[in-house]
């Protein structure tokens, strides 16, 4: 292994020397030209070395185009399209979303916000000549159905997708400039508008413009907004949902940078980090969407470059690497025969062992329920020690739902916490939750052991893993709050039915097909189910569950 390191550090030095003096070579389609010119003179303001090429392709030609570790494509497609680019290295730098629209003046507004329209509905009513209100919402109400389309192709496309209509009966639509459009849906409180996400965001303001309001999909068609379905209320919810996968995505158009393989060149790579934290302010600019925060944070982790095996070129380095590879192959040999030596042994000593494999399963069982400690539904414990401080830690339900740790992020002794505001963010590989303060009051002392082993909570929640030691502000009045015993217990229970559901819902909308399994046969809950699942669960874990255990 140490000759293996050795021979890489000497290859990612020469593969880093020999980027720098490469040109870099940026295709791009038409539709991402402007954005991406804009991306290039901006980073080149403080970046003035940034050696490159630009050249416009067509989608098709991207594969030809693309080789070696120099060069990269920018393009823009629809996120349920296969492509030529299915295969290649992905990173989403933004992305175009389509709405549906209407006037928050509308007498059915309350209504639609918790039935939702289903996408069948809405093409029915679409495609009626008789286009009313009373259709949409099941009920007796007349007053015609307006439509409005925002003059763009690719809003038009997407919405004939989304309806499963054909695009001639898009265009039949009055078709409007960005400003004729919001000034039309902002006077008709009969409108419903399709347009870009962009058009509608004020980015002062962060929040959709005046007037305007996104239609609620009720996309499993059960006549009523689900939690998982409730995603309109803000911009910054809905934008975080888009990235969860919580809304078609026959209307997102996501932008990509994408390549033969990871881009090892480190003119590329720090072009691409850039875009992907200081360049997003020209993505909502330019009238795209930008990342969401996590998103932004799982790019730049994706960027971060991986071990890179030694080249040399010249005859002497040549004999050298061929002179390592036998000593490595040898050493190779060495730990076969040692290791096996050691298999035997351990059989030798244990051979009534049963080789059943069994498969660790989450449920009540599973967890601690030690007595003396108050629980709160933050999933944290606390226990007020002789001198009167607090000593607050995290329960075993929510690392035994999320697997080891690897960092921890917490607040300093001196800082004030309040209960039900963040006090700790649990982190594993990247992703992340954070948990809510059961006691209001001052932070006196943190666990530093948990600074460099963050795994003793999941070892040792109840004892050595404690989080803070807090001088508590309110502690009889929150006292109240809390459980003991087989309140816990009962209330632990109704989480694993709530964790179910979260799941089931999460897999079947995000079809992670690729994704570990989170249960066993027989609807087990298997130990750790979050462990190795995408980072956008973990986001729709924290905010419709962790976020949400305080009404449960």
């Amino acid at each position: 292994m140490l000759l293996l390191l050795i021979v890489s550090g000497a290859r990612s030095q020469n593969a880093e020397n020999q980027a720098i003096n490469d040109q870099v070579k940026i295709f791009t389609t038409l539709e991402m030209r402007n954005l991406t010119e804009v991306w290039i003179d901006k980073y080149r303001q403080t970046n003035t070395d940034f050696n490159f090429e630009l050249t416009p392709v067509s989608r098709a030609e991207i594969n030809s185009k693309i080789e070696g570790d120099n060069s990269i494509a920018i393009v823009m497609q629809q996120a349920d399209v296969s492509s030529n680019i299915g295969e290649m290295w992905q990173l989403t730098l933004g992305r175009e979303v389509v709405v549906t629209v209407f006037n928050k003046a509308n007498p059915l507004a309350k209504e639609l916000a918790e039935t939702g329209v289903s996408v069948n509905k809405l093409a029915t009513v679409f495609q009626n000549n008789n286009k009313n209100w009373g259709t949409l919402a099941g009920n007796e109400n007349h007053k015609p159905v307006n439509f409005y389309v925002l003059d763009e192709p690719e809003v038009k496309v997407s919405v004939a997708k989304f309806l499963e209509v054909d695009l001639t009966e898009i265009n039949t639509l009055e078709s409007l400039s960005q400003a004729n459009f919001l000034k039309a849906v902002k006077n008709d409180v009969n409108a419903i508008g399709f347009c870009r996400l962009s058009a509608i965001t004020d980015l002062d303001q962060q929040d959709f413009a005046e007037n305007i309001a996104l239609l609620p999909i009720d996309r499993n068609k059960n006549g009523r907004l689900d939690y998982y379905e409730n995603i309109y209320a803000s911009s910054e919810q809905f934008e975080r949902s888009v990235w969860i996968g919580k809304y078609p995505h026959s209307m997102i158009y996501n932008i990509y940078a994408v390549s033969s393989a990871f881009p090892e060149n480190a003119e590329i790579n720090n072009f691409l980090s850039w875009i992907t934290s200081s360049g997003q302010v020209l993505v909502a600019q330019n009238g795209f969407t930008e990342l969401v925060h996590s998103e932004k944070q799982s790019n730049l982790e994706k960027l971060t470059p991986p071990v890179l095996m030694a080249e040399y070129e010249t005859a002497s380095t040549r004999s050298t690497a061929f002179f390592r590879i036998v000593v490595a192959f040898l050493g190779v040999l060495v730990v076969f025969f040692v290791v096996r030596h050691f298999i035997r042994k351990q059989k030798a000593k244990a051979p009534l062992l049963n080789k059943t494999r069994y498969v660790k399963l989450l449920n009540e069982a599973s967890l601690d329920f030690p007595n003396g400690l108050y629980f709160d539904k933050t999933h944290t414990w606390v226990f007020m020690e002789e001198g009167g401080r607090v000593k607050m830690g995290v329960d075993d339900f929510i690392s035994n739902v999320t697997g080891d740790y690897t960092r921890l992020i917490m607040k300093s002794p001196g800082e004030k916490v309040k209960r039900m505001e963040p006090v700790v963010t649990l982190i594993r590989k990247g992703k992340q939750i954070t948990l809510n303060s059961p006691v209001s009051g001052t932070v006196k002392e943190i666990n530093e052991s948990l600074v460099a082993d963050p795994f003793i909570i999941n070892n040792e929640p109840y004892g050595e893993g404690w989080v803070y030691k807090i001088e508590p502000s309110n502690w009889l009045r929150e006292t109240q709050f809390f459980k003991m015993g087989n309140s816990y217990r009962e209330w632990i229970i109704g989480e694993f039915s709530r964790l179910k559901d979260f799941l089931a819902c999460s897999l079947n909308i995000m079809n992670l097909e690729e994704g570990k399994p989170a249960f066993q046969e027989g609807g087990e809950l298997m130990l750790h189910p979050l462990k190795d699942l995408d980072p956008k669960v973990w986001e729709d874990f924290q905010n419709y569950f962790i976020n949400t255990a305080d009404t449960h």
